[in-house]
């Protein structure tokens, strides 16, 4: 029943979205059609036939939208570009490379010390959306995960999973800049609906402080995940949780306007459902990233990283991967 929600909601959020796209379109089409009538010139060509030159206008006229002014209440490169483009209607992509153990570069899986639910080959994985910008610093996303399994290899299999609606606001008190996210998941991975996982809700956090308007930034990430289920659990679910914690305290050096060295780590927490008590949290084993980040533009982030696990150092367990997060329109 709770699937069923989900998707039904996301249904009619989709609806919404494409009669308001559908709007917006018919409404430029209306204003440019009555600025040909009242502008347009007509030239002959060498036929005699007569052409409107307004049918370049007229096309712009349709794909024209509205921008928001960037009010840089949001500095921070990283940030700038999880809060898309600044146009109406646009469209976001989060795309990650998780590599192979650079031990073991012709591993298809990524180090899993602790056994986790989910999907842990090596991959190309994200999100893809569509935006509707609310104002300048809240906006409406409706999208999906993708996945692309063993691309090294070559892809052993390829999935657009767990659609997703969104809402996510930016503000700034002082020195410190916040951007907060919620969204609402329907669970289609087959990883997670093999243990009884129907969807969840998320909520994340993103703060960054700028220390006394030097070069050097302190950021923590931090997200609060509860999972649905459509069954109880047992045995062969293992690690599946009810519910999760995640804290990744970073140290950032903006060493110009678009490029940074940080370092952060992975702090996690889950309810395992096997325990049966809201209250017990077992912690996963803690992994370290060593990163570069560069902004292209305030829409176009990059950052290749290493990560590892400090109590565990070996070549086995240490791999190299990129994050990537863009706009279009």
């Amino acid at each position: 029943m709770i699937t069923k929600s989900i998707t039904q909601q996301m249904n009619i959020s989709l609806v919404m979205a494409c009669l308001l796209l559908t709007h917006q379109v018919a409404t430029a089409q209306s204003s440019s059609t009555n600025s040909e009538n009242e502008n347009s010139t007509t030239l002959k060509n060498f036929t005699g036939v007569t052409e409107s030159s307004s049918t370049s206008s007229s096309l712009k006229g349709i794909l024209r939208q509205k921008k928001f002014e960037d009010d840089s209440v949001i500095t921070d490169t990283k940030l700038k570009a999880d809060e898309g483009s600044r146009s109406e209607y646009s469209m976001k992509f989060n795309l990650s490379f998780s590599g192979p153990p650079i031990g073991d570069l012709n591993n298809r899986k990524q180090p899993n010390p602790d056994g986790s639910i989910g999907t842990y080959d090596t991959r190309i994985s994200g999100s893809i959306s569509g935006r509707y910008r609310i104002s300048p610093e809240t906006a409406l996303s409706l999208g999906s995960g993708v996945t692309a399994l063993n691309p090294i290899q070559g892809v052993t299999r390829y999935d657009m999973n767990n659609p997703f609606i969104g809402y996510d606001i930016s503000s700034k008190w002082m020195n410190l800049q916040l951007r907060n996210a919620f969204s609402l998941i329907d669970a289609t991975n087959p990883d997670y609906m093999a243990v009884g996982e129907t969807g969840g809700v998320t909520y994340a956090n993103y703060a960054v402080y700028n220390v006394n308007q030097s070069k050097l930034a302190l950021a923590l990430e931090s997200s609060l995940s509860y999972w649905f289920f459509n069954r109880g659990y047992v045995k062969s679910d293992k690690t599946a949780g009810t519910y999760s914690l995640a804290f990744y305290p970073y140290l950032k050096y903006n060493a110009t306007s678009k490029l940074n060295i940080n370092t952060s780590l992975a702090i996690q927490y889950m309810n395992p459902r096997a325990a049966d008590n809201p209250s017990v949290l077992s912690n996963k084993t803690i992994s370290q990233q060593l990163a570069l980040g560069y902004a292209f533009s305030k829409d176009v982030y990059f950052s290749p990283n290493i990560n590892f696990y400090p109590a565990k150092l070996t070549a086995d367990s240490t791999t190299i991967n990129f994050s990537t997060t863009f706009s279009l329109l």
